[in-house]
């Protein structure tokens, strides 16, 4: 049943990619920056819950530091294994950046690798109810990005990105506190990003890769789909990992409101990949 499940979620986004827009995929990309995906795998449930979650957790580990710890000793470790190359990156974990003075934010970089590796080698950490529940959420989420990821390659042929194994996914869980202040648009440093949901869509700015870059350039990208119980609207952008097959990194930053807010991306990476230095269109800060 897993399998057919599977099977089925794949000739599902591959039929999205065929059939939902005008232009060739990478055409899209170039022209506007992004694609939106209507997700029917993922319901405001899905999110609603992992939010719960991610609060009761975060309220755990700040009343409990020992434990905040002990997933930071448990990150380190799995940082020395195979998995951090696999990855190609450092970013694992909890990271509070919600006191005075720093970002106004508190943020969860989860992978299947990073979860399978604590609870085999730090059984005492996910029999936390916080912890357990907010790792379930998690997985959940990250179920419903593989085909997606995959999809993508194929429709770009770029199938030999990932030929042999699952693509390295991260799944970034964002608390945005009424401190948070961004004035600077950046490229992520992935082969994809997907914003899977925002309690706040009009706060994410984008803009096409360009030669040059005004402060009018950042607009909300327009959506076709609501977001419905039963669906999410997806947004794929490409990250700074691609540009060797002319595929250059959208620019974007999520602006101020005052409120609290709520995100979930999900990161496609490179296994073993090094970063070439490569120069890219210096982006502008949007308060000057």
């Amino acid at each position: 049943m897993m399998f057919k499940n599977f099977c089925f979620l794949c000739s599902y986004f591959l039929l999205l990619f065929q059939t939902n827009f005008a232009l060739p995929l990478a055409e899209q990309l170039k022209k506007d920056g992004y694609v939106e995906i209507c997700n029917n795998q993922l319901s405001r449930e899905n999110f609603n819950s992992l939010y719960n979650h991610f609060d009761e957790l975060i309220f755990f580990l700040q009343t409990n530091p020992i434990w905040t710890q002990k997933l930071h000793i448990a990150k380190e470790r799995f940082l020395r294994t195979k998995h951090r190359n696999y990855y190609s990156t450092d970013f694992f974990g909890f990271y509070d950046e919600s006191q005075k003075g720093k970002r106004g934010q508190i943020s969860f970089y989860y992978s299947i690798d990073l979860d399978d590796f604590i609870c085999h080698y730090y059984p005492e950490i996910v029999q936390i109810p916080q912890i357990f529940n907010f790792f379930k959420s998690c997985r959940n989420i990250h179920n419903s990005c593989f085909c997606l990821i995959k999809e993508a390659v194929t429709a770009l042929d770029l199938e030999t990105l990932y030929s042999t194994n699952q693509p390295p996914i991260l799944i970034k869980i964002i608390k945005y506190l009424p401190s948070y202040l961004a004035t600077k648009p950046h490229y992520d440093g992935t082969a994809f990003s997907i914003f899977l949901d925002s309690t706040n869509n009009d706060a994410l700015l984008l803009s096409p890769y360009k030669t040059s870059y005004l402060k009018e350039d950042f607009t909300s990208p327009l959506r076709e789909f609501s977001q419905l119980p039963n669906q999410s609207s997806n947004l794929l952008i490409p990250g700074a990992l691609l540009t060797e097959f002319s595929i250059y990194p959208t620019p974007h930053i999520v602006t101020q409101s005052g409120n609290t807010r709520y995100a979930t991306i999900a990161f496609a990476m490179r296994p073993y990949f090094e970063q070439k230095k490569i120069e890219l269109t210096p982006l502008p800060n949007l308060k000057d």
